[in-house]
């Protein structure tokens, strides 16, 4: 999202998220891509998705942003037919598996660094790893308070995860209902899990 964001003023028509995470089969990607180009004419059915969506980029400049494709790559080739028969549009695509299309290229994305595990919560900013975590902590419960006993738990959450961008997001959208705590605080049932 943040290479999205980066990209906004080279897509005068926009820059358009679609979340594909609970989609499973293949058919539903173009209906998908329709809402979230907000295009109301799919409701009616009177023509294929694909036709809708082509429809309506011709001639405008788009990203469309395909938020984990990877359960779904067998969609791939209407994701090529879009590039190809829509020239202003781009896509970013992310996924743990290749699409395999033609000009395709990968950009892995390595875990974020992370600091030591006795950090306090004024550094926990400063690591990108634990900055995510507090920015989408934040974003679903804003009156989180973390203290210095709180904070190693943040680091230990962000390190068992690997630093791995997507699982820290995962994670940290739990707080509204899990508040982080040191792991010697968690039951032995629990951590036995």
């Amino acid at each position: 999202m943040h290479v999205a964001a980066e990209l906004s003023e080279h897509f005068g028509d926009g820059v358009f998220f679609v979340s594909l995470a609970p989609i499973s089969d293949p058919a539903l990607v173009a209906p998908t891509i329709a809402r979230a180009l907000n295009l109301r004419e799919i409701e009616r059915g009177t023509r294929p998705p694909e036709e809708i969506i082509e429809a309506y980029l011709a001639g405008k400049r788009v990203l469309l942003l395909l938020d984990n494709f990877e359960q779904i790559t067998a969609a791939a080739p209407l994701v090529a037919d879009l590039l190809a028969r829509c020239p202003g549009l781009s896509a970013l695509v992310t996924s743990r598996e290749p699409l395999h299309l033609r000009g395709e290229r990968e950009y892995p994305v390595p875990p974020l660094a992370l600091p030591a595990s006795s950090s306090d919560a004024t550094t926990l900013t400063r690591y990108p790893a634990t900055a995510l975590f507090l920015e989408r902590a934040l974003a679903v419960k804003p009156d989180l308070s973390i203290a210095d006993a709180t904070a190693s738990a943040v680091v230990e959450i962000c390190a068992r995860l690997d630093g791995l961008p997507l699982a820290i997001e995962l994670a940290a959208a739990r707080v509204k209902h899990l508040s982080p705590r040191p792991w010697s605080h968690v039951s032995p049932a629990v951590s036995a899990c």
